[in-house]
Parts: C-alpha cells; sequence; structure tokens
C-alpha cells in the first residue's frame, strides 16, 4: 500500500471512530472511541511524514530515513 493510501486509510478509521461516538451514550465508551480517533490521526501524520522522507541506503545492513 501507498503512503497516500495509507494516510487516507487511517483518517477514514479515525472518522469512524468518531462518528460511532456520536451514537454512544456510556461515557467511558465515548471516551475509549474518541482516543481511539486521535491515535489513528496521530498514525495518519506520522505515516505522511514517514512517506515525504526520502530513503537512502547508509550501510549494507539497513535503509535509514534521510533527516
Amino acid at each position: 500500500m501507498q503512503g497516500v493510501e495509507v494516510v487516507e486509510r487511517y483518517r477514514s478509521y479515525a472518522a469512524r471512530c468518531l462518528a460511532i461516538s456520536r451514537n454512544v451514550s456510556d461515557l467511558t465508551g465515548k471516551l475509549v472511541l474518541l482516543e481511539m480517533a486521535q491515535s489513528w490521526l496521530k498514525l495518519a501524520e506520522q505515516a505522511g511524514e514517514d512517506a515525504a522522507a526520502p530513503i537512502s541506503l547508509t550501510n549494507s545492513r539497513r535503509l535509514i530515513r534521510s533527516p
């Protein structure tokens, strides 16, 4: 899966959590769903940053993203 697709998928998951939370009356359940949405958005942000970072081969054993 490409970086942009991953970001969009994670954002979609966050939106689903928000939508479900609107229909949950239990405060604990609502909080869990809102925290899950926040986590998905954070993952989407990280995936977007990772997708934008160039990759360079610094040694023969591993790939390291360039700063």
